[in-house]
Formats: C-alpha cells, sequence, structure tokens
C-alpha cells in the first residue's frame, strides 16, 4: 500500500509542474464554456431579447401594407428597419450582399389586392424576401414562415372584416377564428420524473459536451510524464525494485482519476456559478448525484486508459502529443461535443456511438437535462468501462514491455 501511496505523490507532483497540460485540462475547456454558454444563451432563451434585423421597403404603398408593417414591427424576435419606398431592389440586394444586414423584405405592388381577394393567389409574390447566403437555413426558415404566417392571418382578418354581418348570421364568431392563430403549439420537454423543472440552455447544452472533451486531454499530461520516466529510467528502477506493471498502472490510473474529478467538479462549479455571474444561465445538475458521480467516474476512467494506451505505445512525445490531440479532436467531432447530434444527418448520428465522447455526453445529458438515474446511464457506462478496460488491457501489455 505504501507503494501505491509514493506512486500517487509522485504523479500529482509531476503533473503540477506541467503547466502546459493543466491549461490544456483545465484553461482551455473553461473558455469554450464561457464562449459558448453566454454567446449561443440567446438561441435557446424563449424569453430572450435576441432579435433578427429584417429590412422592409413598402412599392405598394396601401392601407393593408402599412397595416402588414405595424404586424411585423411587433414581431417579438424581429427588429424592422424601414427603408425609403422608393429605394431600389438592386441597392437593397447590394446592401445584403456586403453583410450589413441579413434580411430584406419586399412589399411588392399588388399586395392590397393579394390581401383584399379571398380567392386570388400569390401568383406575383406579394411579398419577396432577400437573404443572405451565409445565414444558416433554420434561420432563414424561421423568418420565413413567420412572416408568411402574418400575411395568411392579414389575409383571413381582412376577409372577415368585409364579411362580418354574414359570418355573425352563420354563428361564427370572427375573434375566435383570429385567435385560433395564437399559440396553436406549445412546446414542453419531456423529463423522466415527468415534471418540467429544467429549462434547456445554451449552458446545459455546452457543459457537458466541453466537460467530456476537456477529461480526454489527460492524454497530454500522461504522455508527458510517461515518456520522461521512460527516458530516465525510471521504469527500469521501478523493474528493480520489485514493483509490478499492475501497480504502476493502477497508481497512475488513481492519480489521474483524482485529476479528472477535479476537472469535472471545477467545469461544473463554472457551469453553476460563474456562468451566472457573467449574465449566463446556471445549470441543474439532476436529481441523481449519484448518476452523476457514476457517469463522471466512467467518462474519467475511459479517458485515462486512451492516454495510457497513447502514452505506452508511442515513442516520443511529439509523437503522442499530435496524436492524442487529433485523435480527441476527430473523436469530439464525430461524438456531437462540436456539432450537437440532433442536426447531424442520419448516417453521421450513426456514426457518433463509435465515439466515447458521444456515449459520455449523452449520460450526463441525462442526468443533468432529463433528470434521469443510474438505471438511465447504464448503457453508456457498461460502453465507456468496456471500451476503457480494452485499452488499459493493451496498454499493460505495451508497459510490461517497456521495463524489462
Amino acid at each position: 500500500m505504501i507503494r501505491l501511496y509514493y506512486i500517487v505523490k509522485k504523479e500529482l507532483i509531476e503533473m503540477s509542474y506541467d503547466i502546459g497540460g493543466i491549461m490544456v485540462c483545465i484553461a482551455m475547456p473553461t473558455v469554450f464554456i464561457l464562449v459558448m454558454s453566454l454567446s449561443m444563451q440567446a438561441l435557446f432563451q424563449s424569453h430572450s431579447h435576441f432579435k433578427i434585423d429584417v429590412i422592409v421597403v413598402d412599392h405598394d404603398k396601401s392601407t393593408e401594407s402599412r397595416n402588414f408593417m405595424d404586424i411585423v414591427k411587433e414581431i417579438q424576435h424581429l427588429n424592422m428597419l424601414r427603408l425609403d419606398s422608393g429605394t431600389p431592389v438592386d441597392a437593397i440586394s447590394k446592401d445584403i450582399a456586403s453583410g450589413d444586414h441579413k434580411f430584406a423584405l419586399i412589399i411588392n405592388k399588388g399586395f392590397s389586392s393579394y390581401i383584399g381577394d379571398i380567392n386570388k393567389g400569390p401568383e406575383h409574390n406579394p411579398v419577396s424576401m432577400i437573404t443572405d447566403p451565409a445565414v444558416q437555413l433554420p434561420q432563414q426558415l424561421l423568418v420565413k414562415y413567420q412572416l408568411e404566417n402574418e400575411v395568411a392571418r392579414l389575409k383571413l382578418t381582412t376577409f372577415l372584416n368585409k364579411n362580418e354581418e354574414m359570418i355573425k348570421l352563420a354563428g361564427i364568431k370572427k375573434e375566435n377564428v383570429i385567435k385560433s392563430f395564437d399559440e396553436l403549439i406549445k412546446p414542453t420537454y419531456a423529463y423522466k420524473d415527468k415534471q418540467e423543472v429544467i429549462i434547456p440552455s445554451a449552458a446545459q447544452q455546452s457543459v457537458p459536451s466541453w466537460m467530456v472533451f476537456a477529461l480526454y486531454f489527460i492524454v497530454i499530461p500522461i504522455a508527458t510524464i510517461f515518456i520522461a520516466e521512460r527516458n530516465n529510467g525510471t521504469l527500469t528502477r521501478f523493474k528493480s525494485i520489485n514493483i509490478s506493471p499492475g501497480y504502476l498502472i493502477f497508481g497512475k490510473m488513481f492519480s489521474y482519476y483524482i485529476v479528472g474529478m477535479f476537472q469535472i467538479v471545477f467545469m461544473l462549479c463554472m457551469g453553476r456559478f460563474i456562468v451566472p455571474l457573467l449574465g449566463g444561465d446556471t445549470i441543474s445538475l439532476g436529481n441523481s448525484y449519484l448518476g452523476l458521480y457514476l457517469m463522471a467516474s466512467c467518462c474519467s476512467f475511459n479517458a485515462i486508459s486512451f492516454g495510457l494506451l497513447l502514452s505506452s505505445a508511442s515513442k516520443n512525445y511529439m509523437t503522442i502529443g499530435a496524436i492524442g490531440a487529433v485523435l480527441n479532436i476527430i473523436l469530439s467531432a464525430i461524438g456531437g461535443v462540436m456539432v450537437p447530434k440532433f442536426v447531424m444527418p442520419a448516417f453521421l448520428q450513426r456514426l457518433t456511438y463509435i465515439s466515447p465522447h458521444s456515449w459520455g455526453i449523452d449520460g450526463f445529458l441525462a442526468i443533468m437535462l432529463r433528470n434521469g438515474g443510474v438505471r438511465d446511464i447504464i448503457p453508456d457506462c457498461i460502453f465507456l468501462i468496456i471500451t476503457g478496460a480494452v485499452m488499459l488491457a493493451v496498454s499493460g501489455f505495451f508497459i510490461k514491455k517497456k521495463m524489462v
């Protein structure tokens, strides 16, 4: 037992001198969490003040077009910027192409006749929208569908107002017909305990992803220390004082497990306390602290095994540093750290399951976002433990060869 104590002490002391490794494992993911949680906050908040600028030009100059502009002005997430009605389309297109604005809405001549005639179709495009091609498709569709809905509502309202007496005789209440467009679909969130207690936020989505990403950068300090031990003869001296490879591996695993737990606690505290101080949303840790600890332990075990495998199989630090960093970034991209899995194409979503990062993120989200428990993360934990054990066994083979 005393041997294990000194191995752990040695590893922790040597890692404390590795400033580069500490920066990679702690500082870099901290910056990612802060930047992503704050910059994407408006996209996740239903109550946010995030607005999309929309240039509006009225070429129709009718009562109906003015009514429509009043409606656009009241849309919650659109900020209407009105230009002179004489502004030519080419000038508007040049403005959009320069990147000054993302959307332009042109109310064409004939808009009033389209609104006033319930039987008239949009053959001549009563409204045109010019869009910056750099704008992502979901955002384009959000603006397009919102505006189409308002045009349809205005046309229906105009028809009902013109035929108010007939509508009353038919027993139809005009107010109820118009009101039926409001809050037609109400989104709710699905939780394991069937209670809507967590509002998904940018921080709630970002913290688990970048936390898993950070864990696998433990390969950098592991490689630094392991290569140094091999080059200065420390591994040979371990063999001479009858310290088995199993003792050495267990000592290293326990040392970096402590470091991994510190990483997780530190980043959870960042999301829980620091992000709100800077104006972001706090995160929820879920209802199962045992599940959270178990998920953290399995992720840390898998990440350490990954680091030991690469370190023991490589010949020099430059090789392992480059390979370790590149592999971590590739696995992160595949696993849904950089881009959430739900926006990936179907074939890429299936590919995510080869990445341990994907299983780690799913497990943390099940606990922190969906109020899951230990039972809900069992498949994720099994995958991480099995793959980690395989990597650890191969590491033991390489370490035993190097101690000879």
